[in-house]
């Protein structure tokens, strides 16, 4: 049978043989090729040529009017990026056939799953050495070589992926394979390991994927920094924080994706829906973006959990010593840790900090039971920024996680009573209470007050902000005002 595609694929399809030479083949493999045997829609597309693929590339890309790049000189590995009439951005990864035969090239793919090839211009046959399509067929997954995951480790980490994502089983031989193969892991660098932990807590369902790499020791080798290893009370804490991680998974199909006839699971998830479900359209958009485009937001939020709850506890600022410039000192440490450990970006590494100081903040407002308003929303996102709003959901998994055989109704009802207080704030009274306007800038206050100190500056900003919060500023003189009586 013809595999058929939609417009858009079959014009890449079309560039790709209009500049192939006589001589050259090129095939759809991996993932690509599994995704159309299992009926699921395909995005970006995976292809092994037999030829110079620098040449090949850059005559596709310029057909196409895309870019173009090498992904690995090496391995000859380039990478096109088509954007669509839409505005999408769809990868055209190209690598070279291994000896110029697909044959041997498939027989040193991962597993058989992806050891699948399709001749782009026979579409009609399929190129399964390996009995790829019977794995796939019986949700096995099974590695081509018996050295398949020394030859990369970083497969170990695609194989619990893999597992979650389709909830295939892992061979006997696979599962030996992990286990004999997991040290090393601590020789594939950071970024790659990052990209493909990334994709792991992108899973709906990457609660199962972490249960895995925990069942197998893998977190120890993938996050060296957490200190996992031989450490009960640590582990046991992660336990907990899978568990957190479900049920913010649980919360996001709740509360930010298609609600489902069968609706609430019980009665604290009804609770959730009854407070939080008419910011549905709010927090869909909330999490569209993304602090990398590389990495979705979901994906860092998960990451961040895992790596707060996965540090030393005596690392933590302990909510009852909390104090604030301690406490922000401390989680600049950790954020630092945190993105040096899988090499985040710089705005990654300052979300981090702002979130871990988000949790801090609601649990302290917790235990002061301070009287919700205004300026409670303001102080809170103006230290936890854009990451507030994962801090509120976060924490409000939190308690359904850390007590649920004896869960304190009191401390869930006090949480979500917050929770809900500070996402209306940030969602219905941004302008008013978040971002208030000063009507003064740095330079009038360093004039009226005669200080040059930027920290005194930002100080007396945040004042002003109070005060109009309060409704005691309304326009410039009376920002003048309240400033000279400051004297």
């Amino acid at each position: 049978m013809i595999f058929q595609f939609d417009s858009e694929t079959e014009l890449i399809f079309s560039a790709l043989r209009e500049n192939l030479e006589p001589d050259n083949k090129v095939y759809m493999v991996g993932g690509m090729v599994r995704d159309i045997l299992m009926n699921r829609c395909v995005h970006d597309i995976d292809l092994s040529y037999c030829g110079n693929v620098r040449n090949y590339a850059k005559k596709v890309a310029d057909y196409l009017d895309a870019s173009f790049f090498m992904l690995n000189q090496k391995f000859q590995t380039a990478r096109i990026i088509y954007k669509s009439q839409s505005g999408e951005k769809r990868w055209i990864d190209i690598v070279a056939t291994r000896e110029d035969n697909i044959l041997v090239d498939l027989a040193y793919r991962d597993f058989t799953v992806n050891a699948i090839a399709i001749d782009l211009r026979d579409r009609t046959k399929i190129i399964d050495p390996m009995n790829g399509a019977l794995d796939l067929k019986g949700k096995i997954l099974q590695i081509c070589r018996s050295d398949s995951l020394e030859n990369d480790p970083v497969r170990i980490l695609r194989a619990v992926r893999l597992a979650a994502q389709f909830n295939w089983k892992i061979s006997t031989q696979t599962l030996e394979a992990i286990k004999n193969s997991a040290a090393m892991l601590m020789n594939v660098s950071a970024e790659r390991k990052r990209d493909e932990l990334f994709r792991i807590f992108d899973l709906s369902n990457s609660y199962t994927a972490l249960r895995l790499l925990n069942h197998f020791e893998l977190l120890e080798y993938c996050i060296p920094e957490s200190n996992l290893k031989n450490d009960l009370a640590l582990n046991l804490r992660i336990d907990q924080t899978i568990n957190t991680i479900k049920e913010l998974s649980n919360f996001y199909e709740l509360i930010v994706g298609q609600y489902t006839l069968e609706g609430a699971m019980n009665i604290r998830h009804a609770e959730l829906v009854s407070s939080l479900g008419r910011f549905r359209d709010s927090l869909e958009g909330y999490f569209k973006n993304p602090i990398h485009e590389d990495r979705s937001l979901k994906s860092l939020i998960n990451f961040s959990i895992l790596f707060f709850d996965s540090s030393q506890i005596s690392e933590l600022p302990q909510i009852e010593h909390y104090h604030q410039a301690k406490a922000s000192a401390e989680l600049d440490i950790l954020a630092e840790k945190a993105a040096r450990v899988l090499v985040l970006s710089s705005a990654e590494k300052k979300w981090m900090h702002a979130f871990f100081t988000g949790i801090l903040i609601i649990e302290k407002i917790i235990q002061h039971d301070t009287t919700l308003n205004p300026e409670i929303s303001f102080s809170f996102f103006n230290r936890s920024k854009f990451s507030g709003i994962a801090a509120c959901l976060v924490s409000l998994a939190n308690v359904l996680t850390s007590n649920a055989l004896n869960l304190d109704a009191t401390i869930w009802y006090k949480k979500l009573q917050l929770c809900r207080y500070l996402i209306d704030s940030y969602f219905c009274h941004y302008d008013e209470w978040i971002d208030p306007p000063i009507y003064l800038n740095g330079h009038d206050i360093m004039r009226i007050l005669k200080i040059k100190d930027g920290k005194k500056v930002g100080w007396w900003i945040n004042q002003l902000k109070i005060e109009t919060i309060h409704g005691n500023i309304k326009n410039f003189q009376d920002a003048v005002n309240y400033l000279t009586a400051q004297k």
